[in-house]
């Protein structure tokens, strides 16, 4: 991974400090934790590959300083984690509106972030579900045209062919059960990403 891309991972800009890049380390890893997707092994593995990959892009651009220092994120089931952007405002105290808005828009960048990868894996299930339809379909025709037919052959094609709309049926109510638990998601890191800039601008206006 190159530092350009470790940037894009994490939603920075090339003058991000090590400081910028440590807290969207954290907000990002909190958002995409695979503990949030506990109800699908599917999309809980690919949760853990993309923190696998905020990990890898945290450590390119820290080094040895990213697995000291920035290694302890909190769990996405900690009462910080859940709290939203709230926890900025509730915790305010000692801290200055400076970095209260920066904190927050950390947050903001790192909701911005997990949604848009949400949403790519949504439309990639999308895609798979609309070939599985598809497949589907074509089976289905398929059955139709050799249900009548007498012979091995027939036979033979059409038990692939009902084997293949079977298991395109349940691929198409797999995937869609995923897709929507992704969509889900998405509309939960717009919200949170919404409610901290909220917080960052009623910060900056201090």
């Amino acid at each position: 991974m190159t530092v350009e891309e470790a940037l894009a991972v994490l939603g920075l800009k090339s003058a991000a400090t090590s400081e910028e890049v440590r807290v969207a380390h954290r907000e990002l890893a909190q958002m995409l934790h695979p503990d949030k997707f506990s109800g699908s092994a599917k999309l809980r593995t690919r949760a853990e590959q993309q923190m696998r990959l905020v990990n890898e892009a945290r450590d390119v651009l820290l080094g040895d300083r990213g697995r000291t220092r920035g290694a302890n994120v909190p769990r996405a089931g900690s009462a910080r984690a859940s709290s939203g952007a709230g926890s900025n405002a509730h915790g305010a105290a000692g801290r200055t509106p400076r970095q209260i808005a920066f904190e927050a828009e950390a947050r903001a960048h790192a909701a911005e972030s997990a949604r848009l990868m949400v949403v790519a894996q949504a439309r990639t299930l999308r895609e798979r579900r609309q070939g599985m339809v598809t497949l589907a379909v074509a089976a289905g025709v398929v059955m139709l045209v050799t249900y009548r037919m007498s012979g091995m052959l027939g036979t033979i094609i059409f038990s692939v062919a009902s084997m293949l709309v079977i298991w395109g049926l349940v691929d198409i109510f797999t995937l869609s059960n995923q897709v929507k638990v992704l969509s889900r998601r998405a509309r939960e890191l717009m919200t949170q990403r919404d409610r901290a800039r909220a917080v960052a601008d009623g910060a900056r206006s201090l």
